[in-house]
């Protein structure tokens, strides 16, 4: 019990590195980053099997935010981080194909997320770090607010980790589930996004 105590108390005053000599409403900027230890994976099933599309590229953001994610949901200044759909890799090249043709791959090149606010707490049961918050998405040119909840794990030093799921329902994004094989193999129209990315606090 007092190695849990001594760990959240160190993670929470790891937490305070975010903003530290900032007030409030000053912000201090991070980069958020995806790279080969953290991944942005596209889970999908149809009625026959399940597909795993995992990006394979490193790609790299901007975050600025200010100490009151810390007390409430607040707005945050992200440029985006944009997902080439022909950068995941989903094990084997037929399905690599229909995955690109299932997200209109040749007319929407991109799968973007762009984070709009968050709220950082520790969870006062499990003493978990959590977050949640509001992020842009857009898939296959149409773009919806999503709500999103993620869990905040410190690395080291300035270095933490934001992983997190969402399900989504193709359907809202204008894409209609395709049919192969006479209509036998149905896709189903929920898709669910892993998300697990670096983020780095960057006060130079």
């Amino acid at each position: 019990m007092r190695a849990l105590i001594t760990t959240t108390i160190f993670f929470l005053l790891s937490l305070q590195l975010f903003a530290q000599n900032k007030s409030d409403n000053i912000p201090t900027k991070y980069i958020l980053e995806v790279i080969p230890d953290s991944s942005m994976v596209i889970d999908g099933k149809t009625n026959i099997n399940s597909f795993n599309c995992i990006y394979k590229e490193t790609i790299q953001s901007e975050l600025k935010l200010t100490q009151n994610i810390f007390k409430e949901s607040s707005p945050v200044q992200h440029t985006g981080l944009d997902f080439a759909v022909a950068c995941f890799d989903c094990g084997i090249a037929l399905m690599n194909k229909e995955f690109s043709d299932l997200l209109y791959e040749k007319q929407y090149p991109k799968i973007s997320m762009k984070l709009l606010s968050m709220f950082i707490y520790q969870d006062s049961e499990s003493k978990v770090i959590k977050g949640e918050g509001k992020a842009s998405m857009i898939i296959a040119g149409a773009e919806r607010i999503e709500k999103i909840t993620y869990v905040v794990t410190h690395k080291e030093g300035k270095n933490f980790q934001i992983k997190g799921s969402k399900v989504i329902n193709i359907l809202d994004y204008n894409i209609t589930p395709p049919k192969k094989m006479m209509g036998m193999v149905k896709v189903d129209q929920s898709i669910v996004v892993n998300f697990n990315f670096n983020f780095i606090v960057d006060d130079h």
